[in-house]
């Protein structure tokens, strides 16, 4: 499945991913300045659980724990908060 970064705190270092499916999954990244607003990645974005990720904007691979999924816009952006 694949994705694209929508919402970024940085300071979390938290991540919203649009999905496919138009709903969005909140991700935490472990590595800094790994994903950037518009990053399209890919991976399995509704498994919650640690991953590996591919970031196919940057060609390069992600750490990343899927903390929730299924998200609307609004529910993303509170989790942001």
């Amino acid at each position: 499945m694949q994705g694209t970064v929508a919402l970024i705190n940085a300071d979390d270092g938290v991540v919203a991913v649009k999905t496919e499916h138009g709903e969005y999954s909140i991700l935490g990244v472990l590595e800094e300045d790994a994903l950037a607003v518009g990053d399209v990645i890919s991976g399995d974005l509704e498994q919650l659980d640690y991953q590996v990720m591919e970031n196919t904007t940057r060609g390069t691979q992600i750490s990343v724990y899927v903390e929730d999924t299924e998200l609307s816009l609004d529910d993303a952006r509170l989790k942001l908060d």
